[in-house]
This record gives structure tokens, sequence and C-alpha cells, in this order.
């Protein structure tokens, strides 16, 4: 049976999600290993230290540990390689984020997308890597004990949250009323960066992303593909994959215009919104005393505490058209009444009016005009919104775990192994 390596100490998030997989493997009897980048010496000396390194199996995301840092290195070559260790990557992101990776056909290695789209594009562009899984984002819940240990074989004392949902009366009690989680990126950073591409490019891009705001249900890869064709049929597919890496910036801009709308629309409206995340101050609010936020990060487990003590969660999801995010699942885990777009993914797992409140993604003046009417229509419904949260509550909690994901995993690659 072989161990499975998972990687702490990079990205907290992706952290986050390891610590969550790795608690079911160890439940259910699995050796584990987790290697902590934060310490890389510690990490190296406990790794040498195993005496069947090839009997392993990596699970990382984003492809961290592959991307040839030099803690994972031995003479130029990946230890990974090195022992024949085989390879999971969840990607959690567009693909076309990860062209400078997919494009080295890493051998022994199987891939994952948190989107159907991104699933189907990756095997039709990259079909050296063969089947891709599809494995939307689980909701997170609050582990008591952060595993900080290189090396950690056993169990560790960890409980999660799974305690029923607060009687109405405590839930009406809790300190906010609406809560966004995540980061705002005024557009105006990304102008220095779009201006460089050259007037044509230039133009060309924003066109592209004039196309995602009149018409938000295009899948990202599926247009810039598209696009790029009609305007050099000559070139390669490599090229066009290439090309769609040089133009995350359009992702960027459309995700961050529709998130600062939002946003600041509900704070123009006169309601107070808490906003968890970086660069709030920045994003452009006739209210701006209205927008109560963080400053600087926060980690996954202080944005659980946020969610706990909210009424409704705002949220929009990232340009996944037929996935999820996991702050989808971790605002419903988390008693919540949820208030987000959807994806078709979504639309056959959780139900709008039943599980979560449903908005349609059109313009971002049209979206934002929508958003502040729910928002506002369910905060003065509080028995309605109540009612939502338990049902989002129960259905995250019966489907939409990370122990779920973890034995996707399980079942899908390494059962036999």
């Amino acid at each position: 049976m072989k161990r499975l390596i998972l990687l702490i100490g990079s990205t907290e998030t992706l952290e986050y999600f390891s610590l969550q997989m790795a608690e079911y493997f160890l439940a259910a009897g699995r050796e584990v290993f987790l290697w902590d980048m934060g310490k890389p010496a510690e990490s190296i000396d406990e790794f040498e230290k195993i005496p069947d390194k090839e009997n392993s199996v990596l699970i990382t995301f984003n492809f961290i540990g592959l991307g040839r840092e030099g803690q994972f290195l031995r003479g130029g070559v990946s230890i990974f390689d090195m022992y024949d260790i085989e390879k999971i990557c969840i990607m959690v992101d567009s693909p076309v984020y990860y062209y400078r990776f997919l494009s080295r056909n890493t051998a022994n290695l199987r891939l994952i997308c948190i989107d159907k789209n991104h699933q189907r594009f990756v095997e039709k562009y990259y079909p050296f890597y063969g089947k891709v899984g599809f494995m939307p984002l689980a909701g997170n819940l609050p582990l008591q004990k952060i595993w900080a240990e290189p090396g950690i074989l056993g169990r560790g004392d960890i409980t999660v949250f799974d305690t029923p949902m607060p009687s109405f009366d405590k839930w009406k009690k809790r300190n906010c009323d609406i809560l966004f989680i995540g980061n705002y990126v005024p557009l105006e950073s990304l102008y220095p960066s779009i201006k460089n591409l050259g007037d044509d490019y230039r133009d060309f891009i924003m066109d592209i992303a004039g196309e995602f705001l009149k018409n938000p249900s295009l899948p990202l890869e599926d247009v810039l593909m598209d696009r790029l064709k009609k305007e050099f049929p000559d070139s390669s597919d490599d090229e066009y994959l290439q090309a769609c890496y040089q133009m995350i910036y359009i992702d960027l801009y459309v995700r961050n215009m529709y998130r600062g709308k939002l946003v600041t629309a509900v704070a123009d409206a006169g309601k107070k919104i808490h906003c968890t995340g970086k660069d709030w101050e920045k994003a452009p609010c006739k209210n701006p005393e209205n927008i109560v936020h963080t400053k600087g990060s926060i980690t996954s487990i202080q944005c659980l505490g946020a969610l706990q003590d909210s009424k409704l969660s705002l949220n929009i999801m990232p340009w996944f058209k037929d996935g999820a995010h996991d702050r989808i699942f971790s605002s419903m885990l988390s008693g919540c009444a949820l208030i987000s777009d959807s994806s078709n993914y979504l639309d056959e797992v959780i139900k709008d009016e039943k599980d979560y409140f449903k908005f349609d993604l059109k313009g971002p003046e049209e979206t934002a005009e929508e958003v502040v009417a729910l928002s506002l229509e369910k905060i003065y419904n509080l028995e309605k919104s109540y009612e939502v949260a338990v049902n989002g509550y129960n259905t995250a909690l019966a489907g939409h775990l990370w122990k779920m994901n973890a034995e996707y995993v399980h079942k899908l690659f390494i059962k036999k192994t």
C-alpha cells in the first residue's frame, strides 16, 4: 500500500485543502507524509529516512513541487522522477494558467480539473496525459489543530466542525449581515501589463474582455482559442496555447470588474458589507465607510471564522462555467445563506431558493443591481434566509466535503496501488 505525500508550507489555501485530504487518508489507514516547504531542511531529512521512497504517490495542487523548486531537486533531477514516484496534480484554476507546466509532458503524472470545461480542454490539447479527472472544489471545515510537523505518519488529534446548525434565535444574532470573501485587484493595477502588449494586441485583448462582459456565460479557454484561431488561422496549437497563457489578464480583468461592482453596489445602497481580503480600500466606492474590510491576507481558518459569524455570504464565482469553487460549499457548511451566481455543474447539485439564492450574470452594472436587490430582500427576510442556510448546510455536509474528494482521488487513482 503506497504512502501519500502531500505538500504544505506554500500557498496557504492549498495547504488547507491538503490537510483536509490528509485527515481522510490517515483515518482510512493510509500512510501520509507531509512535506513542509517552509521547512525544507527538516522535510528533506525526514524524506531521506524513508526506505522505500518509490512506494509513494504525490498529491499536489497547481503543480507545486513540480516546478523545479530547489528543495525537490537532486543534481538537477526531481526527486519524484528519481524515485519513480507517481504524481497527481489538481488544478484549481483554468488550464490556460498552467501552459508552462502542461507543455512539459511530465511523465507519470495524472491530472484532475475542478471544471468540466477545463477537463475537456486539457484532454483535447494535452492528450499526452490521457484521461483527466473531474473533481470540483469542496467546502472547508475548521480544523482545530493544524498539522505542522514534517513527516507525520500517525493520526493527529484533529476535530472537525460537524455540529448541527444553530437555532434561528442564535443564528440571527450573528454579527455580520453580509460577508464577501476574496481580495480586490484594482483594475488600474492591470493596465501597465496590458499597455506593454502593444497597441494592436492590447485592442485585441480588450475586445475579448468586452465579449465576456456582454456574454458572461462563455468559458474562458474556449473563447480564447476560438478568437486566436480566427485571428491567426495558420498558427499551431502550441502557439495558440502560449498566447492563451499571455492573455490571462483578461480573466483577472473581467472577474475583478464584477467583484468590485457587486461589493461597492451593496455598500453604495447603504448596507454594511464585510470583506475578508486585500485592497478593498482601493475599490471605487461612493460610500467606502460601508465596506468593513480586513487589512492584508487572512488564513482559511480566519475566513471560516468570519463565515460562522455571518448571516449571508455573497459570492461570485471565478470564471468556472461547469465546476465549483470552495467558497460555495464553505459558506453553506458555515451556516450562511449563500447568494451566488451558478454554473452548469452547480445547477445539478444545489437548488435556487432551497440550498442558496442564485443571481444571473449579466453585464456588470445589471448584475450589481440584481445583487443589491437580492441581498437587501434576504437580509430583511431572515426566516427564509435561515431556512435556506439550514438546507444548504445539510446539502454540503452530505456531499461536498474534502473527505468526499479524497475518496474520489483514492478510488480513481490510488486504490489499486
